[in-house]
C-alpha cells in the first residue's frame, strides 16, 4: 500500500514539474515574440521620425518609412490587389487576350514613364540642396499629417512596451514630448518642433535598453540618435553642441569597428564608411556649412540604416 502511495506521489510530482516547464516555456516564447514585435515597432518609429525631421528642411530622407507600418505594408496590399486582378483577367477568357495584351503594354509604358518621373523627382529632391542657396523650406502640411499618424502607432507601441515592463515614466515622456511637438507644429515653430521630436527619438534607445534586444541594433540606434541630434543642432546653428554629438557618435563607431567580427566584411566595410562620413560631418560643422552637412547627413543615415 505504501509502495503504491509513493508511486502515485512521484507521478503527481513529475506531472507538476512537466506542467511548470511547459508554462515557463510558453511564457518565454510569448515574451520573445513580443520583444521582436517591439523591436520592429521601434525601428519603424526611428525611420519615421528621421524622415519627418528631414521635411523641416525640405530634405527627402527615408520616405519609404511612410509606406511601411508595424501593422502591414502597402506593398502587401498592392500585391494582393495585383493577384486578384490577375485572377479576374485569367477568368475573363482568351477572347480578349490580344486586346488585354495591347492595353497591358500601353499601361506598362505609362507606368514606366510615371515611375521614371517619380524617380527623377525624388532624385531632384535629394540633390537640390545646393540649389536652395541656404534657404530650406519646411513642409508644414506634410509634417502636420505625419505627426497625427504617430498617435495611432504610439497607442499600440506603448501597450507593448508596458507588456515588456519597460519603465513607465519613459513611456509617459514620449507621450508628453509628442503632445509638445504637436503644439509646436500647430504654431509652425520649427526649432521647438524639432527639439521635441529629437527627444522622442532619444527615448527609443532607452526603450531598447529596457528589454532583451539585439545588441548591435541597440548600439547602432544609439549612434544614429546622436547623429540625428547633431542634425537638429546644426539646423538651429548650435555648432558646438553638434560637434559634441558627432564626437560621441564617432567614438561609438570606433568601438564597433574594433569589436566587429573580422569574418563579417560587409558590416566592417559599412562601419568604416560610416566612420568616414561622421568625420566629414564634423568637418562641415567646423566650417559651419549647412549645405555640406545636409548632403553628408543624408548619405550617413542611409549607411547606418543598413546596419540597424
Amino acid at each position: 500500500m505504501k509502495k503504491n502511495l509513493v508511486i502515485i506521489i512521484s507521478i503527481v510530482i513529475i506531472i507538476l514539474i512537466l506542467g511548470s516547464l511547459f508554462v515557463y516555456s510558453k511564457s518565454n516564447n510569448n515574451e520573445s515574440t513580443l520583444e521582436e514585435k517591439v523591436s520592429d515597432e521601434i525601428k519603424y518609429l526611428n525611420n519615421y521620425l528621421i524622415s519627418m525631421l528631414g521635411h523641416f528642411n525640405g530634405l527627402s530622407i527615408g520616405d519609404d518609412a511612410f509606406q511601411t507600418s508595424p501593422q502591414g505594408t502597402q506593398m502587401e496590399r498592392q500585391s494582393s490587389d495585383t493577384a486578384d486582378s490577375s485572377k479576374q483577367n485569367s477568368e475573363a477568357g482568351t477572347g480578349q487576350a490580344g486586346e488585354n495584351n495591347g492595353e497591358q503594354q500601353k499601361g506598362n509604358e505609362q507606368s514606366k514613364s510615371s515611375q521614371g518621373s517619380k524617380t527623377e523627382e525624388a532624385g531632384n529632391m535629394q540633390s537640390n540642396i545646393l540649389a536652395n542657396n541656404g534657404k530650406y523650406e519646411t513642409n508644414w502640411n506634410t509634417i502636420k499629417s505625419q505627426i497625427e499618424e504617430i498617435y495611432t502607432t504610439w497607442n499600440s507601441v506603448s501597450l507593448d512596451l508596458h507588456g515588456l515592463n519597460v519603465d513607465g515614466g519613459a513611456i509617459l515622456s514620449f507621450s508628453n514630448y509628442l503632445n509638445s511637438a504637436t503644439q509646436s507644429i500647430k504654431d509652425e515653430n520649427k526649432e521647438k518642433s524639432m527639439e521635441q521630436i529629437g527627444k522622442m527619438h532619444e527615448l527609443l534607445v532607452q526603450y531598447m535598453n529596457g528589454y532583451r534586444s539585439d545588441e548591435q541594433k541597440k548600439q547602432m540606434l544609439d549612434i544614429e540618435s546622436k547623429v540625428v541630434i547633431s542634425y537638429i543642432n546644426v539646423t538651429g546653428e548650435k555648432w558646438d553642441d553638434a560637434q559634441t554629438n558627432l564626437s560621441q557618435a564617432e567614438q561609438g563607431l570606433a568601438n564597433k569597428i574594433n569589436t566587429v567580427d573580422n569574418k563579417n566584411e560587409i558590416d566592417k566595410t559599412t562601419l568604416n564608411q560610416c566612420y568616414i562620413l561622421v568625420n566629414d560631418l564634423r568637418s562641415a560643422v567646423n566650417i559651419k556649412d549647412k549645405d555640406i552637412f545636409y548632403i553628408e547627413y543624408q548619405n550617413l543615415i542611409d549607411k547606418i540604416g543598413r546596419l540597424s
